[in-house]
């Protein structure tokens, strides 16, 4: 399985930008975080698009899943605040050819001190396991 760290994905339009990346879907896209109150209507409607799995984290979990729900999102998840616990979740559901994507759309501010750590956090699980 491949895993994708966009740690610096810090807002919506930077995380569109990811899942665009990805043209042929198949994610598992780990979002969440400080939620800094931006629309989230495009940024789900892609996602409904192009995630199989939605994993939430952070403070913004209630906010991100009524807009997931609301774009037609069905398999949605969460993990309070923790990553390993998201990156464990994604690894246990993932098939060939999904790829995990952390990709948060949100500051880092609620786990982490900045992107760069919630970074490093994230690829240190992935190198672990």
């Amino acid at each position: 399985m491949t895993y994708y760290n966009d740690s610096k994905g810090t807002n919506v339009d930077a995380s569109m930008k990811a899942l665009d990346a990805f043209p042929q879907g198949h994610l598992i896209l780990i979002a969440g975080g400080y939620d800094k109150k931006t629309p989230l209507d495009d940024f789900m409607a892609l996602a409904a698009k192009r995630v199989d799995t939605l994993i939430l984290i952070g403070d913004a979990a209630d906010r991100f899943e009524a807009a997931a729900k609301k774009a037609g999102i069905a398999d949605i998840r969460r993990t309070g605040y923790s990553m390993e616990g998201a990156i464990m979740l994604a690894r246990s559901i993932a098939k060939a050819p999904q790829a995990v994507l952390l990709s948060p759309a949100c500051s880092s501010f609620d786990m982490y001190d900045n992107f760069e750590q919630r970074g490093r956090v994230f690829k240190g699980i992935v190198n672990a396991i």
